[in-house]
């Protein structure tokens, strides 16, 4: 493993008094030392150690990739000016001690990095790996995926709150939208550059950089400032280890992800594929356990779009599927689309959707939901229907965050209908005669009505509930019947008359303003 000039440096200052230094990137990789030999030249990214009074001529043509490691013997020993990287220590530091010393801190971090191989070549795991690098950091470690839930940790029991943060789901959620909406605290996706982040949110400092799986940044590597000060070289360090982490990751869902894998190409082949074979839908989806006599439910999540929305579909994906083993989430024209096993995961609809709703609620996100349907058949259908939830709903009550297909369906069921006659060419042909009675009249006729349907055929309710003498609506009673023709009697005729309301609501609803 090679140094970098801030570790060497950081190193060295704990052990010896430095006078003076100059560096001219902290990121330079150093291989181990030499002594310098003034008739011998210097090699690329070298450590070079003398206790020799240098002329200026040597500092001038040093190249930029070597760092000069004086131990100075006169005490007025200072560096001159110029474009080279040099370490200067106190005066009385023995050269040969400074190269022992050197080498001892090679050692350690070769040592270090053998061991987390090691981890990774023995199918060990991610809290092997940060328990390893503990005293190397000197601060509790943490992986966290997109969606903040914790997936290893090391001496994070010395932080109790910070252990009760990511136990609890809705605190957990409050810090990331807190983070993903704080500028100070926003790490690039496409990143590999440790970001280090402000303690105001949890009372901590962190250096944070990505971890990566399948090319896309999927998990965060944390080192959270408890014991000691994080350090310049603490920023290389942790992309030595999340090299290793990464690794980890990827062996662990190369073997586990298979039945995701699977489940996600289904569902995509469900969403995507209009003309797909749900006889061999259901084949696959027997064959990773989800079965025909299971029942399931779907709900779309919108982020793209929602006002303030601070998740995006992959962080919204990961949530869902760890809080619920017996899901497939994918993503599908630009929201997420979940499907959940209701019966492999021993919950009614209602335990999703208070499992989901604080999360919803404080990612500021929008959803819909289908009905609890059993078996394979419909699954598409599931899908429409909460994506209509979610369509139509956010039409209706743009107010509200989450909304569900039986509260939307009668409007559904009416647009339909109308989609290509109007709701004056599909309603009850005799009640036009009334709406012209009152705009020519300025009869009441099909307010009267409404009442009367409304009240379930009461004429006591309907007339106490328009405010007139029942003799008096008696005769409107009367007169409505003469003109649709019609002794409201008929169950089939009621529910026309019904109907045909809504749909006339409908045009009046359409009409252009």
């Amino acid at each position: 493993m090679q140094l970098t000039s801030i570790l060497l440096y950081e190193s060295l200052k704990e052990q010896f008094h430095i006078a003076d230094y100059r560096l001219l990137s902290e990121n330079q990789p150093l291989a181990r030392p030499f002594f310098y030999e003034a008739d011998r030249g210097l090699l690329s990214n070298h450590i070079y150690l003398t206790e020799e009074i240098l002329d200026l001529s040597v500092f001038n043509s040093m190249p930029e990739d070597v760092v000069l490691v004086i131990c100075q013997k006169n005490r007025n020993s200072f560096l001159p000016e110029g474009r080279f990287s040099c370490i200067l220590l106190s005066c009385d530091t023995p050269v040969l001690h400074v190269f022992n010393a050197i080498q001892s801190i090679f050692d350690y971090y070769e040592d270090w990095e053998q061991q987390l191989v090691s981890v990774c070549h023995q199918d060990g795991t991610l809290d092997e790996l940060l328990q390893l690098s503990v005293q190397v950091f000197g601060n509790p470690l943490c992986i966290l995926a997109n969606d903040g839930s914790l997936v290893a940790q090391a001496a994070l029991e010395e932080i109790p709150d910070m252990e009760v943060l990511f136990q609890d789901t809705s605190m957990r959620i409050d810090y990331l939208n807190a983070f993903n909406q704080d500028p100070a605290c926003m790490i690039p996706e496409d990143s590999r550059t440790p970001v280090l982040f402000p303690s105001y949110i949890t009372g901590y400092r962190s250096l944070n950089v990505n971890l990566f799986l399948n090319g896309q940044s999927q998990y965060r590597l944390s080192i959270l400032e408890k014991e000691e000060d994080l350090t310049a070289a603490d920023h290389y360090l942790i992309t030595v280890l999340a090299q290793h982490a990464e690794y980890i990751l990827h062996r662990m869902y190369s073997e586990s992800s298979s039945r995701t894998t699977t489940l996600q190409s289904i569902f995509q082949s469900v969403l995507s594929d209009r003309t797909a074979d749900y006889m061999n839908i259901s084949h696959l989806l027997k064959n990773v356990g989800w079965l025909p006599q299971h029942t399931y439910l779907c709900s779309v999540i919108q982020t793209a779009g929602a006002s303030h929305a601070s998740l995006n579909t992959d962080t919204v994906c990961s949530f869902i599927e760890t809080e619920f083993s017996a899901s497939c989430s994918v993503i599908y024209k630009d929201n997420v689309v979940s499907f959940f096993n209701l019966t492999l995961l021993d919950m009614e609809a209602e335990d999703v959707f208070q499992g989901l709703v604080l999360f919803i609620r404080d990612s500021i996100l929008k959803a819909g939901y289908s009905r609890a349907v059993t078996g394979h058949m419909n699954l598409r259908r599931q899908y429409h229907q909460a994506y209509t939830a979610l369509k139509l709903g956010g039409e209706i009550n743009p107010q509200l965050w989450i909304h569900h297909f039986d509260q939307v369906a009668v409007p559904y069921i009416l647009r339909q209908a109308t989609r290509i006659l109007p709701g004056n060419m599909l309603c009850y042909e005799k009640l036009l005669d009334l709406i012209h009675s009152d705009r020519t009249q300025n009869t009441e006729y099909i307010k009267t009505l409404r009442t009367y349907l409304e009240h379930n055929l009461n004429t006591v309710q309907s007339a106490k509930a328009l405010f007139i003498h029942r003799s008096t609506f008696l005769y409107r009673l009367e007169r409505i019947r003469s003109i649709l023709e019609t002794d409201l009697e008929d169950a089939d005729e009621l529910f026309y008359l019904n109907l045909s309301l809504r749909l006339l609501d409908m045009d009046e609803n359409q009409s252009p303003t």
